[in-house]
């Protein structure tokens, strides 16, 4: 186990070399399992150390990049009396880059078939001037469940992670507007580090976000 350890903290080279703390700092403490339900691509089992040192460096740069850059969201919700199926688009505005010197890691814990890892990223002023942006009343806060079948892979943690931040903005809407609109567009931020959890066969993620609505479309005409 140890060697595991110490072989991840190698390999992340560049990312681990921590300097004197800034004064804006994000963290996240993402995991990956060694041994899932299914096997990724068909690739080896147990997964590889290297292959589960990527894919856990991998999530924590999508959660930086969430909870910095955010995503831009096309929402349809919807409406049985209408027979208008409800539809849900989520685009990053944009990522934090591979190998970023601002994202370190802090601390890496393997606990039965997981890879926990602690990872910090450093903000520049233009990217704490864009979180401080959102702390503005103009920014709804919400919070919302979302969950994926395991059957779907490893990456349907991530489908988790999305359908919780719809689940959030349908909340915030509900509670928002008391008719239905037909379309919304607007802007979201992962707010906080994610909670995701394994049972009876899902993955169930809860996220807290901020949401801006650019354009909301009504209904003209039942």
């Amino acid at each position: 186990m140890r060697r595991f350890i110490v072989s991840f903290l190698l390999a992340v080279g560049p990312l681990f070399l921590l300097h004197a703390e800034p004064p804006d700092l994000l963290f996240v403490r993402p995991w990956v399992e060694l041994e899932p339900m299914v096997r990724p691509d068909q690739g080896p089992y147990p997964v590889p150390a290297a292959a589960a040192e990527k894919s856990v460096l991998e999530e924590g740069r999508v959660l930086f990049s969430a909870m910095i850059y955010g995503w831009s969201f096309t929402y349809f919700p919807g409406d049985r009396s209408r027979k208008v199926q409800e539809s849900f688009e989520l685009l990053p505005v944009a990522q934090v880059p591979w190998g970023s010197r601002h994202l370190s890691v802090r601390e890496t814990t393997v606990e039965e078939t997981r890879l926990w890892v602690r990872m910090s990223y450093a903000l520049d002023d233009d990217e704490s001037l864009r979180r401080s942006g959102w702390e503005s009343n103009t920014a709804a806060l919400s919070t919302g469940q979302g969950k994926a079948s395991v059957m779907q892979g490893p990456s349907a943690k991530m489908s988790a992670l999305q359908d919780a931040v719809r689940d959030a903005i349908r909340r915030s809407l509900d509670v928002r507007y008391v008719n239905k609109p037909r379309e919304i567009t607007g802007e979201v931020v992962l707010w906080d580090d994610p909670e995701s959890i394994v049972r009876a066969g899902f993955y169930f993620t809860t996220a807290k976000v901020k949401l801006m609505v650019r354009e909301l479309v009504p209904y003209r005409i039942f």
